[in-house]
């Protein structure tokens, strides 16, 4: 119906059109260019109690618009719509097995009216009678034609061919014996002519919908399991048990009164199931497992968590893996350093290994996934690190076909309140990069839903497919030895986690997203780019520090030599040589520098072939610098060792060898290299210190000394040794 004014907007309702909005019923009295002219009925507030008088007003089209957005506008009767019978059934009210026993009848209809329609039966009830094996042959064949028709039946959807699923395909209906009469496929036929489709319909609704059981057995049964409802986990079959047990002495008490009273129907184990999950599913589970199991298990959703980009919620955790690994040092850990060996604990031992992962909930993928060592204080700086870098040289060097580009500067990050995640460095990086902080309480794992559900698709996806899982209790572990069934070692882990995450989580299908993650990831950046970080910015939240010395070749940081002016300027003009380095492994082309406590300034590396390299890349290249073969070892020990047996032959040629000293001569000249020496025990021996002229002033003295026995023999001695110092010179 086109409205009464040139605006164009979207009409729902017409004059005399009657509605509902919530608990309002309101009729539309006419169009106007504002809005519907409508008389609302009087009404009650179902919260307050408070009454409302019938009134008339006008609603704007946009208004009822948004409320048919919001399903809350019902139309309950159209001026020119047939009016609905109050007892008719609405035919989307049925259920889907009132309508396959339906068209079962449909079938045998239309078989009567092709038998009428080729004069093979008469308009008769008594024909119907005579012919109903006929009418029940031919009404058979139709309804299996029809179930093969729709079961075989395609359907094309953008011009691709899709198969219908099983749920779609109409199940057969098969009735009683006690229809195939006559008179049933009479009654059939006239309902059909006089009501249609609608008349076929049975009262198949109303079945069950009587009590098996009077109020008092339910009343008895709720007292019973109130009872029986607590912490200790019962079992449904011993609720049954109990619940009998009880109604049996029940109705022996009853037998034995005065005045026998009525027995109560005795219970089974669907009554007692179908008792908790229908009247005390809250009460049951809260009783049975805790009110935060319960509430975990049983609290609504709603909403849920809404995002619209990329980045703007990430959810990180850690996760012991349920699976053995192999501590050994393989060939990709030759290129790291001693003391990160150490860390990694590689001993050769069969452990689990934790993992700290960080997930995008806008599009599912996963930012960072790494292990983290029991040394390792604060693994949220390098998970959020990981956050920040693109991984795909990472995935290039696990051998996986895509790459894993997914990085960027996240707005807020969900955490734990575990301990590594609520240090002051950890507060102080995520203070400095500006992310939001939200910690999730322990114990409540649907808070961050998205990184909990990730965890379990890598062991229920990756890790069972491989030897050495460990088993959440010993019941399920058996007699299944974890250590000794483990073969996968710890580069070959995390190899296969890497592939797994790039070509196996990041391109599957997720329900949820209606693409894979990567399509997701690829749709959210070509709408909204991701932000970044500069390197200094990265350098100064991540960086490690240290202190080198400076020299005149600059600041030699992890055999790298960094130069600047400024450097060198305060290497001329002050005395200071020793600075404060800030050192990120993400770009090790340039470093960060402060003397004195005084400004940072950048410092590039000499050499331009390590502009914008990483750590990674230094420590490859020294591995391949410092490997040498073997035959280059051999050659050079065989060198060293030949010229020096030649230069030893020709210096014998030659006389420029010295002979061997015996052991007196030896002796002789130890003493002479300690002849000069200045020691306490020396001056001791020497005696009193007297001046140059002394001897003079003191005769005797003099004397005594000169006729000293020991001070004798030592001058004679000395003499003696001058003497032949003098005849080894002259020789």
């Amino acid at each position: 119906m086109a409205a009464p004014f040139k605006t164009q907007v979207k009409v729902l309702l017409e004059k005399d059109c009657e509605f509902q909005i919530g608990i309002r019923k309101g009729r539309v009295l006419e169009l106007r260019k504002e809005g519907y002219l409508t008389f609302w009925e009087e009404w009650s507030d179902p919260d307050t109690g408070e009454c409302h008088e019938s009134t008339a007003g006008l609603i704007s089209y946009d208004a009822i618009v948004t409320e048919n957005n919001y399903g809350k506008l019902k139309i309950l009767k159209r001026p020119l719509a047939r009016p609905l019978d109050p007892k008719q059934v609405r035919r989307c009210e049925r259920v889907s097995v009132e309508i396959a026993r339906m068209r079962f009848k449909k079938q045998y209809v239309f078989a009567i009216q092709e038998m009428l329609d080729k004069g093979e039966l008469k308009l008769i009830r008594d024909d119907f009678d005579a012919h109903v094996i006929s009418i029940v042959a031919q009404g058979t064949k139709r309804y299996h034609e029809y179930l093969a028709a729709k079961s075989t039946r395609e359907s094309k959807r953008g011009g691709a061919k899709v198969r219908k699923s099983r749920k779609e395909i109409e199940q057969a209906v098969e009735f009683h014996q006690g229809f195939k009469s006559g008179h049933t496929f009479w009654k059939w036929y006239w309902q059909w002519r006089i009501d249609g489709d609608d008349g076929l319909f049975d009262s198949y609704r109303n079945c069950g919908k009587y009590k098996r059981y009077n109020d008092a057995t339910e009343a008895f049964v709720c007292k019973i399991l109130d009872r029986l409802f607590d912490q200790e986990r019962v079992t449904i079959k011993s609720l049954v048990e109990s619940v009998q047990a009880a109604i049996d002495a029940e109705n022996e008490r009853r037998e034995r009164l005065p005045v026998p009273a009525a027995k109560l129907k005795m219970v089974g184990y669907d009554y007692v199931l179908g008792h908790i999950k229908d009247r005390a599913p809250v009460d049951h589970a809260i009783r049975k497992h805790g009110w935060d199991k319960a509430y975990k298990d049983l609290h609504t959703l709603g909403m849920g968590i809404e995002t619209s980009r990329a980045l703007e919620r990430v959810e990180a955790d850690e996760y012991t893996v349920d699976l053995f690994v192999l501590m050994e040092s393989t060939s990709l850990f030759d290129h790291l350093p001693e003391s990160i060996k150490r860390i990694l604990e590689l001993d050769g031992t069969a452990r689990r290994v934790t993992l700290s992962a960080a997930i995008d909930v806008h599009t599912r993928c996963l930012l960072a996934l790494q292990i983290v060592p029991q040394a390792v204080e604060s693994p949220l700086r390098h998970t959020l690190e990981m956050i920040y870098t693109d991984k795909s040289p990472i995935a290039d060097a696990a051998g996986a076909k895509f790459n894993w580009p997914m990085a960027g500067a996240p707005e807020t990050i969900v955490l734990d309140r575990g301990a590594h995640y609520i240090e002051d460095d950890a507060y102080d990086i995520l203070a400095y990069l500006g992310i939001t902080n939200l910690g999730a309480p322990a114990g409540k794992p649907w808070l961050k839903p998205f990184i909990e559900r990730v965890f379990r698709t890598i062991h229920d996806d990756l890790l069972l497919r491989f030897s050495g899982r460990a088993f959440s209790n010993v019941v399920e572990r058996g007699e299944n030895d974890a250590e000794e069934r483990a073969t996968l070692t710890l580069e070959a882990f995390l190899g296969w986690l890497v592939r797994w995450t790039v070509d196996a989580y990041h391109t599957k299908r997720h329900p949820a997203l209606g693409m894979s993650p990567a399509q997701a990831w690829a749709k959210a950046v070509s709408v909204c780019e991701t932000r970044y970080l500069t390197s200094n910015e990265m350098r100064e939240a991540f960086g490690v520090r240290m202190r080198r010395k400076l020299s005149r070749s600059g600041l030699r940081v992890a055999h790298l030599d960094y130069q600047a002016d400024a450097v060198m300027e305060e290497f001329l003009k002050s005395s200071a040589s020793d600075f404060e380095i800030l050192r990120w492994d993400g770009d090790i082309g340039t470093i960060s520098v402060r003397a004195d406590d005084g400004p940072w300034t950048s410092v590039t590396a000499c050499d331009e072939m390590w502009i914008g390299k990483t750590d990674t890349d230094l420590r490859v290249w020294l591995n391949e610098r410092s490997a040498q073969e073997e035959d280059e070892r051999i050659a050079r020990r065989n060198f060293i060792n030949n010229v020096n047996s030649e230069s030893y032959r020709l210096k014998r040629l030659a006389g420029l060898i010295p002979l061997p000293k015996t052991r007196a001569e030896l002796a002789k000249d130890i003493e002479r290299l300690m002849r000069h020496a200045d020691t306490a025990e020396r001056r001791h021996a020497a005696g009193r210190y007297r001046d140059l002229l002394a001897d003079l002033d003191d005769d005797t003295d003099v004397e005594t000394e000169q006729h000293d026995p020991a001070n004798a023999t030592e001058y004679t001695d000395l003499d003696r040794e001058d003497d032949d110092f003098e005849e080894d010179s002259m020789e």
